[in-house]
C-alpha cells in the first residue's frame, strides 16, 4: 500500500502519520505543513506532495525533518524539494552526508560502488542540500506547536529523534527514525543495521527517558506508553544477542571477517543475496569493532589475514 490520505492517521489535532514501509510523519502547522522523513523513492516523494494537497489544499509543504540520511528514509527529499520549493532540514553529521551521497557507497562497502550493488540503491540518485542544521534544540514551529530534536545515534551518525508536542490538545508524539525497531521488523530481517549498538543501546535508554503519548519508529507500529518499553526492550536485547552470537562463533576458534558472516548465516539458515552480504557483513563489523573497544574480542595478523578472535586467544 502506497502513501495516500487513507494511509494517514491523526494522533492529534496538528500532529499524524503515513503508516507505509517506512513511517512518514507530518505536522499541520499554521504556515505550512512539515515532514518527517520522505520515503524511500520519488514515487513516495510525489504520493506524499499527492497527498498533502489532498488532505491540506490550502498550505504548502515548508520543510522535510529528516531522522537521517539512509536512501530510504530521504528517497523523496529531491522531489518534493523541487516540486514545492520545501527545505530540508536534519543534523550536520546527516546533511553532510545527503549532499555528498557516493559517501553512502563507502560507508556501505567500504569502496566505490560496483553496477549491481548501485543498481540496488546502494548510492542514492540524487544530492540533498540542507538549509537548516540541526542540533539537540527545540524549534517552535508555531505557537502551538514545538519540535524537540534529540540526537539518538547509533543505527547512522548524527541520526536525530523529533519529539512534536501540540499545546492545542496537549498531545506529543516522538518521530524515532530507526533508533527503535518494530517487533515485525526485527523478526523479518534478524539483524538490523548497525553502525554502533554500544550507542544504539544508549540512545534506547533517551527514548524511554521521554515521555510521549504515542511513539512512532520509522519501520514498525504506533505505540502508546504502555508498549514502547517492551519495545524498547526487546530492540536492546536484541543487540546482546548478536554479540552473543559473535562470541559463540569466536569460540570455535579465530575466523576472518566472512567467515563470521557465513557461520552466522548458516546458523540462521539464510541463504545471503549481495544487499544481505553487504549490509550485515557491515553490521557485523560496527559490532566487532566496538566489542574490540570494550575489550570482549580482538585480532591477529596470520598468513596475510586479519582474524578476529576472543580477547584471551590473541597472544
Amino acid at each position: 500500500m502506497g502513501i495516500s490520505p487513507s494511509s494517514f492517521s491523526k494522533l492529534s489535532e496538528h500532529i499524524g502519520y503515513f503508516s507505509h514501509r517506512t513511517n512518514v510523519g507530518l505536522i499541520n502547522a499554521d504556515d505550512g505543513v512539515y515532514i518527517i522523513d520522505s520515503g524511500d523513492s520519488e514515487q513516495d516523494g510525489k504520493d506524499i506532495v499527492d497527498s498533502c494537497r489532498e488532505l491540506f489544499p490550502e498550505k504548502k509543504i515548508k520543510a522535510i525533518l529528516n531522522t537521517h540520511s539512509h536512501q530510504d528514509h530521504s528517497g523523496g527529499n529531491h522531489y518534493i524539494t523541487q516540486s514545492t520549493g520545501a527545505e530540508t532540514w536534519t543534523s550536520k553529521k546527516e546533511a553532510d552526508i545527503l549532499s555528498n551521497p557516493d559517501f553512502m557507497s563507502v560507508i556501505y562497502w567500504g569502496a566505490i560502488c560496483f553496477d549491481d550493488l548501485r543498481a540496488q540503491g546502494f548510492v542514492p540518485e540524487y544530492s540533498n542540500t540542507v538549509q537548516k542544521t540541526l542540533s539537540e534544540e527545540t524549534i517552535q514551529i508555531s505557537s502551538n506547536i514545538s519540535v524537540k530534536c534529540i540526537s539518538l545515534p547509533g543505527h547512522y551518525f548524527g541520526q536525530m529523534g523529533y519529539l512534536v508536542s501540540d499545546k492545542t490538545d496537549g498531545k506529543s508524539v516522538f518521530f524515532l527514525g530507526d533508533s527503535c525497531f518494530g517487533s515485525q521488523m526485527l523478526k523479518k530481517y534478524w539483524i538490523p543495521y548497525m553502525l554502533d549498538p554500544l550507542m544504539f543501546r544508549k540512545s534506547i535508554e533517551k527514548i524511554e527517558a521521554q515521555d510521549a503519548d504515542f511513539y512512532v519508529p520509522s519501520h514498525g507500529e504506533l505505540c502508546d506508553k504502555k508498549r514502547i518499553h517492551a519495545i524498547t526492550e526487546l530492540n536492546s536485547l536484541v543487540t546482546f544477542e548478536t554479540e552473543c552470537l559473535l562470541l559463540n562463533i569466536l569460540k570455535q576458534g579465530p575466523a576472518t571477517h566472512e567467515a563470521i558472516l557465513k557461520k552466522a548465516a548458516d546458523f540462521a539458515g539464510l541463504n545471503l543475496k549481495l544487499s544481505q552480504f553487504v549490509l550485515i557483513g557491515t553490521t557485523f563489523r560496527s559490532y566487532l569493532s566496538s566489542m574490540a573497544d570494550r575489550g570482549l574480542v580482538s585480532y591477529i595478523m596470520k598468513d596475510n589475514q586479519m582474524l578476529w578472535c576472543l580477547k584471551d586467544s590473541s597472544n
